[in-house]
């Protein structure tokens, strides 16, 4: 076997790159009324985009597909082999389909033509070809000017197909525009995703509640204060009135400042143990940081970093305790 030069390998390779790039600039200099014309086509229907085509291009129809339906147009991956054997059924007036062929002249592709006229299913085609059958029957044409395929042969679907990606990206998001989606939307199909976490998650889905809760009142001796930060293990306790509204806060922080003042000879409380008994008021920050329900937990991440403090107080619309979030609570969550 002969022995390849590894630098012929980069320099191949670039010439592949260069190759698909300038493509995509004469993609980009052809673009034209017909690219407007495609997406009034899409934007107007009142249905689901039908995305279609046989190999490569198939493979290319599905990404189209999957990049269309996650910005806000409803689309599909419909096989053209098994649509004329019952996938057909899926189709309905009102849908639309896009289809992909460099040639124009695939035959699966062909054999949907008549059918999609019959239940009057408008096509937006991608071809290279400009007299091609496909191009000739679709109400919508979106010529890809492809001279040749990259690579030695120029005949594998290199080019071609990268170009289709390309565009049916610009589809997808000039239809993302013109529908107007934004990052709320986008993460409300995307709940699974870190971006759909960060904001769809709000801090109602992630707080604390209930017998959970570390709550006591502002007479309450320090001693028994500091037993239920512990029980609830969640490093603070909220301090409230009768009614549940919020006067102030007793963190882990407060506690070692606490001590501090003890044992570090700052004179301000004796060493004997009685400080364990005064009231929490004498100790509790006033005032405390409180969010809603409703505020993302992103944002809820971002004040705790500001404030560099680790828990936040949940408030009603009366200032009444509803709630407290705890900074590894949105870590679990993979918020931040």
């Amino acid at each position: 076997m002969m022995r390849r030069d590894p630098a012929n390998r980069i320099v191949k390779g670039r010439e592949i790159l260069d190759l698909e790039a300038r493509a995509l600039g004469d993609l980009s200099d052809a673009l034209g009324s017909s690219f407007s014309d495609a997406v009034a086509a899409i934007f107007g229907s009142s249905g689901k985009v039908a995305v279609t085509g046989m190999g490569k291009s198939g493979h290319i129809a599905r990404k189209i597909a999957a990049t269309l339906s996650s910005t806000g147009t409803p689309a599909f991956f419909l096989h053209p082999g098994e649509a004329v054997h019952g996938d057909l059924g899926v189709l309905d007036r009102g849908d639309i389909v896009l289809a992909l062929s460099k040639s124009g002249e695939t035959q699966e592709i062909l054999d949907l033509l008549p059918l999609l006229k019959r239940i009057e299913i408008p096509v937006v085609s991608m071809v290279c070809e400009r007299e091609s059958t496909l191009a000739r029957l679709s109400e919508v044409v979106l010529l890809i000017p492809v001279s040749r395929e990259a690579g030695p042969l120029g005949i594998a679907p290199t080019t071609s197909t990268t170009a289709m990606l390309a565009l049916g990206d610009a589809l997808s998001m000039v239809l993302l525009e013109e529908r107007e989606f934004d990052v709320a939307d986008f993460a409300r199909l995307h709940p699974g995703g870190m971006l759909g976490r960060r904001y769809y998650l709000k801090v109602m889905d992630l707080m604390h509640v209930g017998e959970a809760l570390p709550v006591v009142t502002p007479r309450t001796p320090l001693k028994s204060a500091i037993m239920e930060m512990t029980a609830k293990k969640l490093g603070i306790a909220a301090v409230t009135d009768a009614s549940g509204k919020i006067l102030g806060i007793l963190t882990d922080g407060d506690l070692r400042r606490i001590l501090e003042g003890v044992t570090g000879g700052k004179g301000t409380r004796s060493a004997g143990g009685a400080f364990l008994e005064e009231e929490v008021s004498s100790f509790m920050t006033r005032s405390p940081v409180t969010v809603h329900r409703d505020l993302l937990a992103s944002e809820a991440v971002a004040l705790m970093e500001n404030r560099k403090i680790s828990q936040l107080l949940v408030a009603d619309d009366n200032g009444c305790l509803e709630g407290i979030l705890h900074f590894h609570d949105c870590l679990r969550a993979k918020v931040v």
